[in-house]
């Protein structure tokens, strides 16, 4: 059994729960300041949750205990051992940290953090050094108030910086934490293309100057759902890039843990292109998805009470829906999408047992459809093709080379996310409706 227990879906899921106790500083005007990379994410999250100014604080840990802010000075939060390794280690660490700054502060200009409330965010703390160097070197820029905010820190690290700041909100504080990535379910690599993209972008109003009237533009969100089916419950995670143009409904059914990093993958690609995402797992108690072709009207029902739930349970009634499936659960989707609701738009199946659709279905479908097969999958690529050709609706059919029957390369993972992505700005963009609000 391991020591630790996940606490956060993923950094956005963080920064949602952060922006809630945080709560108090909306519409004051705060800057959130997110350390590079890993606190960049949350800090976008909180940023639009709280209506305030995002940028980046450049700071970066040399060896444990040890780290360097933005001017190159080296900060110790006194428990470090290794001050020789720090010494040598420095230069490299230092050159590194302006090629990143280099890389960032290009996309606008830095903000001034002199006579604000200040709010310094990172994906959490172990030792406490970087943020130690981000919250010293802001001190000396005279905010009008300090904030420290996490969503998870080892206490004895959390107790070093303590004093550098006027206030600190943590979420969690377990005694010890050998990896943060213990702590999310899904914690890959943040990219510099990502931290450039996320700082690049700007709010629709400037903080506290929402026009009278306007419509209310929705923050980023990150919320784990339980939608009620029958006598159970569906889990699913809603998160959502402000101001959405669409939403995309993952769907599969079983295997959802041999599936989670490619499922993570493809949403965070589609929210970087500005549509809301739902994952969900119609039969999560099956390890692998194999559902037989009997199962498949009891997953269209369930599809169908995910996308009711999305429509009165989440701030996207009116958008565009599109959906995006694999397996098993291509053939509910074809079904569901060939009695269409106003709001489907596009369906995109990667690998779909798109036999277990029905004939029937496949020529009743409407809405444009586009079938991603693995060139190393010779059964998949004759199921698609059939279904191709019995289809009557607007279609695509393309073959990804592959290492072998799946798409667990990174190149082809890239090639499924850059079609699908294509595919739903073409069919699901040009079709949003600027009003948002929960269905009644």
């Amino acid at each position: 059994m391991r020591p630790y227990q996940t606490r956060f879906q993923t950094r956005e899921h963080a920064g949602t729960e952060l922006a809630r106790a945080l709560r108090a500083y909306r519409g004051t005007g705060a800057l959130v300041l997110a350390i590079p990379r890993g606190g960049v994410p949350v800090g976008r999250v909180v940023a639009d949750a709280l209506d305030a100014e995002f940028d980046l604080v450049m700071a970066r840990r040399i060896v444990p205990g040890v780290a360097l802010d933005d001017s190159g000075m080296t900060w110790c939060t006194g428990e470090a051992n290794a001050h020789g390794d720090a010494d040598s280690q420095r230069d490299a660490q230092f050159d590194q940290l302006r090629r990143q700054r280099a890389v960032y502060k290009p996309v606008r200009k830095q903000a001034d953090p002199g006579g604000r409330v200040v709010i310094v965010v990172d994906d959490g703390l172990v030792s406490g050094a970087t943020m130690y160097a981000a919250l010293s070197s802001l001190r000396k820029r005279r905010p009008a108030r300090l904030v420290c905010a996490l969503p998870i820190a080892a206490r004895a690290g959390l107790d070093r910086i303590r004093a550098l700041a006027d206030e600190v909100i943590c979420l969690d504080t377990p005694d010890c934490i050998e990896n943060l990535a213990h702590f999310y379910h899904e914690f890959s690599l943040v990219t510099d293309d990502f931290v450039r993209q996320v700082t690049a972008m700007q709010p629709a109003q400037p903080p506290g100057h929402a026009r009278p009237g306007a419509d209310t533009r929705v923050p980023a969100i990150s919320r784990a759902m339980l939608i009620p089916y029958q006598t159970t419950c569906l889990r699913a995670m809603f998160e959502t890039a402000p101001n959405p143009i669409g939403v995309a409904v993952m769907v599969h059914a079983g295997g959802a843990q041999r599936r989670d990093a490619r499922s993570h993958y493809l949403a965070r690609k589609l929210r970087a292109n500005g549509f809301a995402t739902v994952l969900v797992d119609l039969q999560p108690d099956r390890r692998f998805d194999d559902a037989p072709e009997s199962d498949v009207d009891e997953l269209v029902a369930r599809l169908n009470q995910t996308l009711s739930f999305l429509h009165a349970g989440t701030p996207c009634a009116d958008l565009p829906v599109g959906l995006l499936s694999t397996g098993t659960a291509a053939a509910a989707v074809l079904r569901s999408a060939a009695c269409s609701a106003a709001e489907l738009r596009a369906v995109a199946c990667v690998a779909g047992r798109l036999d277990l659709a029905g004939t029937a279905s496949l020529q009743r479908l409407e809405i444009p459809a586009l079938l991603i097969s693995a060139s190393g999958d010779p059964k998949s690529i004759q199921i698609n093709n059939l279904a191709f050709e019995q289809m009557h609706c607007p279609r695509q059919l393309r073959i990804i080379p592959t290492n072998g029957r799946g798409f667990e390369d990174r190149k082809a993972l890239e090639d499924v996310a850059t079609l699908t992505v294509g595919w739903f700005k073409r069919h699901l963009a040009t079709q949003s409706c600027s009003r948002l609000g929960y269905g009644g």
